[in-house]
């Protein structure tokens, strides 16, 4: 049985380890060691999406081990896309909704650490308004879009946008554009926006 260690990894990179792995090694049993109660329920989530039955166990205070079965009773529930499923991400700030502005900030982060992870990647993603600082001064966000877009994704800051903020000569990853392109892709494209 594959055993990974993902205590002290925030979310969502235990559930995005343990699918790789999965997927991977095409894998039909796997424990991942982590430590909070959320990280159990989402890995068990994931794994009945994949057809797998979990057990989870509290091996000490603050540490959990989940065990992910492949279950023949249990269909998969995730629909995989098409190659020819083309769609765009615009994100027009520098924080995913509402509250706590630095803890919306590293939701933003995930998100685009998980949006690396796909298996099918954007065909573009946009940057506007404060969204261009993850283009420009966000390390974090600026090396996922780098990974992006090797692999094909093209990234679009507002050139506006870079202007406003005093970013222009900042930009890290990608290439600026104008409001005309960016209407236009996504009246072209199915638009996922997360902010």
């Amino acid at each position: 049985m594959k055993v990974l260690d993902a205590r002290g990894i925030a979310c969502p990179r235990p559930v995005i380890m343990a699918k790789k792995a999965i997927n991977d090694e095409k894998l039909l049993e796997i424990m991942v060691y982590v430590d909070n109660e959320i990280a159990t329920q989402n890995l068990s989530k994931m794994g009945q999406q994949l057809g797998f039955i979990s057990e989870v166990k509290m091996i000490s205070d603050g540490n959990y081990e989940v065990v992910l079965k492949k279950s023949d009773n249990l269909e998969c529930e995730l629909m995989d896309l098409e190659d020819d499923s083309e769609y765009i991400v615009v994100i027009s700030s520098d924080y995913m909704g509402r509250g706590d502005e630095d803890f919306s900030k590293k939701l933003l982060e995930g998100f685009i650490y998980a949006l690396r992870e796909q298996d099918v990647l954007p065909k573009f993603v946009v940057f506007y308004n404060t969204g261009i600082r993850l283009t420009t001064i966000n390390t974090k966000t600026i090396e996922d879009l780098k990974f992006m877009e090797l692999k094909g994704t093209t990234i679009l800051s507002c050139g506006l946008c870079l202007d406003n903020y005093n970013l222009k000569e900042k930009l890290a990853v990608g290439e600026a554009t104008n409001m005309y392109r960016i209407c236009e892709l996504q009246r072209m494209y199915k638009t996922v926006t997360p902010c």
